[in-house]
């Protein structure tokens, strides 16, 4: 099961996003949890209003809350204005359960749980993917989750799945042995990534002689001797009801679906479970610090002290608000003093994982190595500030804000609901922790903060390792909530009004984005994008984000080859207090020198830090081969064309593409079309337009023959792309090619996972993409396999392009890749956010927000026929991207 899987092109933004999430997401041994306060670390950004009102009770309104004769805890929460729902059980088992003779079993079983059971052999992620659903779980410290989403009107077929394969799960021994390769990929794709890498030698050393300092996903003496009797008595032993808890959040039925429930889990006998018992580890009584060279450009570091369990709610409560006041958002401690004002590091995040045992309190960063002291002493002077009762009363309630908002957000999905509850049922014993971390967060007070900070961080012992490079040890529509508005300067706005949600999402598409970069300009949209987050003519970057978070919004910025998008996420209560905020980004940027010559090397520093990201090399090979230098060869910037670009080449950028007749704005939630309208054609009404035909004419590819391109670096696996030119989004084809591209490459059925990683094992992770591009796109398929396996991956893979040309593809096949394209869409468009990002990338691209809304149905339209011809029309020539150790 897959973490964090992402388009490679969104890689940068995804870490950017989830920086303090990272060391929890390398000990998880599968899918990463929607981020929820008080479950992980919190990822809010946003806050000048009173602190947001709890909203778990609107949340949970109609939550039913009971318990099964066998024990089994069930939770509803019907949600009557969403399209789909997610079944999530989860499990009081996970690492902590086991032994350094099984290490990893917990983490094996739910990847064989997926093998298939008596009456659904090897058929569960086809029968969940026919009815256009997803399934994916997760192990943790202390629990396994399994879950399924599906349309609505599939969630009784969802239960009995789930119910299922938790407990008549029938692990085929060849089925064992073919998917340990794959568990065991899964570890050194993680240890090829200097930030889990050093993660995982953290808990190891941190949490020794406690199953918390054993890797999830396993070790080969814990899953090598592993056998089909090893998994029948570990679920024996803990997948019983009565060490489980079920939640349904969506469109449903209750009355049905208890009935349902009692059919399916009802059934199940319960067994006694017996919980692990260790001593807490031993107290620090000196600083240690262990420094380990590796194959790395930048260093690396993870600072840690003791930290409270679950058991400890008033110490979990005030270290939330602790955390968020350290490294939230672009007004916390961290980032104003070490990253902004010192500019010594990439990144500075504070961590802590709420868990059954005592957990850890961490400080992470990354930075130019030779600035190893100085962000040392920075880290240590700003929590030395903290524990001298340096808080003041306005960055407690900054913090809480950003908590409460994060709350909010992630309430908005049946993931973020079903995760608050399922953890606190399993690590807390308790669900209802959910319902009352609000208040808890709300009643913290400086006192408590500092107290909590003084319990646990000692700055004369604590844990610190340090990873180095080798060598350095030491037109007005009728109505207004449909088509597109367009001004008379050419601006065109979509407003979708939607008072089901307490959300409004505000996106700013520019059209343009890298793809108007020359090869020398690359990195020219970036500069100009992270230069608008950096402060306006009024507002430097500190009164800014101060506004913004005070307010509980978040502002962000994105950018793709053929756009760039400012994005502003607010409640219906403080949208019409951030939108003056975030024009002002927009319309006033303040471009100064010294901002832009600091950020110039900040981003220096992060390209640097790039060619240590395997898949990012692999990708811009591919795209250079693909359009050649400039415009979309352009995957991210270089030290050579960021070292001679200008502010008045900024200048000119903004001058050029940021005006009205190359924008769309696309606002959904719970907002008033009419004042939103005013509020927008008021403020961007009278702008003067910039020349007509702005854009270049879209990229073509010109590939006379098949290419390989072949980068060479330290690693245990070889990473590798096969891409082909493909059609752009204007393309009549263009539907077929993304029910092409669902069948080769996307889920557990499709052509590429089920021939190359379950029949031949050959690779953890395989995968295909099709972008959505302006000008001619590509469709690539991707691997990670063994250096020795390359050549037969690489064969594999131009085989089953070879199988779907010369034979089509069936009607089953076809049926389940729509249908999974359909439920990837429904999933897509679950919040106001996602939903107006979509309308506004489709009518920036030049397609219109038509494409958007009638997309399911083109999709429903596409033949076999259709298939297997635009395999044969476009994956001809190709171009081989791979990365992998030297060959002897």
């Amino acid at each position: 099961m897959n973490v964090n899987t992402r388009q490679l092109v969104k890689m940068r933004k995804l870490i950017r996003k989830t920086r303090q999430m990272l060391l929890v997401a390398v000990m998880m041994a599968s899918l990463v949890l929607p981020t929820m306060p008080g479950v992980g670390v919190p990822t809010a950004q946003g806050a000048d209003a009173p602190v947001l009102a709890q909203p778990a009770e609107a949340v949970f309104a109609n939550l039913e809350a009971y318990q099964l004769d066998n024990g089994l805890q069930v939770l509803l929460v019907p949600r009557p204005n969403v399209a789909v729902t997610l079944v999530d059980v989860w499990v009081g088992v996970g690492s902590i359960n086991e032994t350094p003779e099984n290490n990893g079993i917990a983490h094996f079983f739910e990847h064989m749980v997926f093998k298939g059971t008596p009456s659904r052999p090897g058929t569960v992620d086809l029968e969940v993917e026919s009815l256009g659903g997803r399934t994916n779980a997760a192990t943790s410290f202390d629990y396994t989750h399994y879950y399924i989403e599906v349309p609505s009107e599939h969630t009784a077929q969802a239960i009995d799945i789930l119910a299922d394969i938790t407990q008549n799960a029938s692990f085929p021994e060849e089925e064992i042995a073919k998917e340990k390769q794959v568990v065991l990929r899964e570890r050194d794709q993680r240890r090829d990534n200097p930030q889990t890498f050093l993660a995982t030698e953290f808990y190891q050393t941190f949490f020794q002689g406690h199953p918390y300092g054993m890797p999830i996903v396993g070790t080969e003496e814990g899953l090598d001797p592993r056998t089909r009797e090893d998994f029948l008595a570990f679920k024996e032993q803990y997948y019983t009801p009565n060490n489980m808890t079920l939640i349904v959040a969506g469109n449903f039925d209750p009355v049905q679906i208890r009935a349902v429930i009692d059919e399916t889990f009802g059934a199940m006998p319960s067994r006694p479970v017996e919980r692990p018992s260790f001593p807490a580890p031993p107290p620090l009584t000196e600083s240690r610090v262990i420094t380990i060279e590796h194959d790395v450009n930048q260093g690396y570091l993870i600072f840690g002290w003791p930290a409270p369990s679950i058991r400890e709610p008033e110490d979990v409560y005030a270290m939330d608000v602790l955390l968020a006041v350290l490294s939230e958002g672009r007004g916390s401690r961290f980032y104003r003093h070490i990253i902004k004002e010192l500019g010594i590091a990439n990144s500075v995040d504070a961590g802590y994982f709420t868990t059954r045992d005592p957990s850890t309190f961490t400080v992470s960063a990354t930075f130019p190595y030779e600035n190893r002291a100085l962000v040392e002493q920075a880290i240590f002077q700003e929590l030395r500030r903290i524990l001298e009762g340096d808080l003041s009363e306005a960055e407690l309630e900054r913090a809480k804000t950003m908590l409460l908002s994060s709350l909010a957000y992630s309430h908005e999905t049946n993931d973020g609901i079903a995760s608050s509850l399922g953890f606190y049922s399993i690590v807390a014993d308790d669900y209802r922790f959910a319902l009352t971390y609000g208040d808890q967060i709300q009643a913290q007070t400086v006192e408590n903060v500092v107290a909590v900070a003084r319990k646990y961080i000692d700055l004369d012992r604590y844990l610190e390792m340090v990873l180095v490079p080798k060598g350095q040890a030491v037109e007005a529509p009728a109505r207004l909530d449909e088509g597109v508005l367009t001004l008379d300067n050419g601006l065109r706005l979509i407003l979708r009004p939607d008072n089901t949600t307490e959300v409004v999402a505000l996106q700013t598409f520019i059209g343009g984005g890298t793809s108007v970069e020359s090869a020398e300009e690359a990195g020219l949209a970036e500069l100009t994008m992270r230069l608008l987050m950096r402060g306006t003519t009024s507002r430097d970057e500190e009164t800014l984000f101060e506004e913004i978070e005070n307010l509980g919004a978040r502002l962000d910025y994105g950018l793709l080859p053929d756009m760039a998008n400012l994005t502003l996420v607010a409640t219906a209560d403080t949208w019409s207090q951030a939108l003056p905020i975030y024009l002002d980004v927009l319309l006033n940027p303040a471009f100064s020198e010294e901002e832009f010559l600091r950020l110039k090397d900040e981003m220096m520093r992060e390209v640097q830090a790039q060619a240590d990201q395997f898949g990012n090399v692999v990708f811009q090979n591919l795209l250079q081969a693909l359009y050649g230098p400039g415009g979309y060869g352009n995957a991210s910037a270089t030290v050579e064309s960021l070292r001679q670009l200008t502010l008045e080449d900024v200048r000119e950028f903004y001058r050029r593409y940021f005006v009205p007749n190359n924008l769309v704005i696309s606002a959904v939630g719970n907002f008033d079309a009419g004042l939103m309208r005013a509020r927008l054609q008021g403020r961007l009404g009278t702008l003067a337009p910039g020349e007509e035909d702005l854009l270049p004419a879209p990229p073509q590819i010109s590939l006379s023959a098949n290419q390989t391109v072949t980068a060479t670096r330290e690693s245990n696996l070889t990473w590798m792309m096969v891409g082909y030119p493909a059609p752009p989004v204007a393309s009549p084809d263009y539907p077929a090619m993304k029910v092409l591209n669902t069948i080769l490459g996307t889920g557990f059925t499709s052509r590429l996972f089920s021939t190359l990683r379950e029949e031949q094992a050959l690779a953890y992770s395989t995968s295909s993409a099709y972008p959505s591009r302006r000008g001619e796109s590509y469709l690539y398929a991707f691997i990670i396999t063994l250096p020795e396996n390359a050549e037969v991956a690489r064969e594999g893979i131009l085989q089953i392009v070879r199988d779907i040309q010369e034979n089509g593809v069936t009607e089953e096949e076809l049926e389940r890749a729509r249908n999974k394209a359909i439920g990837d869409y429904a999933s897509a468009h679950e919040t106001a956010e996602r939903r107006a990002w979509y309308l506004g990338w489709y009518e920036t691209l030049g397609v219109g927000v038509e494409l958007d809304e009638g997309y399911p149905e083109l999709l429903r339209a596409v033949t076999a026929e259709d298939v297997q011809r635009v395999a044969r029309q476009y994956l001809q020539q190709y171009v081989v991207s791979q990365l992998g150790p030297a060959q002897p």
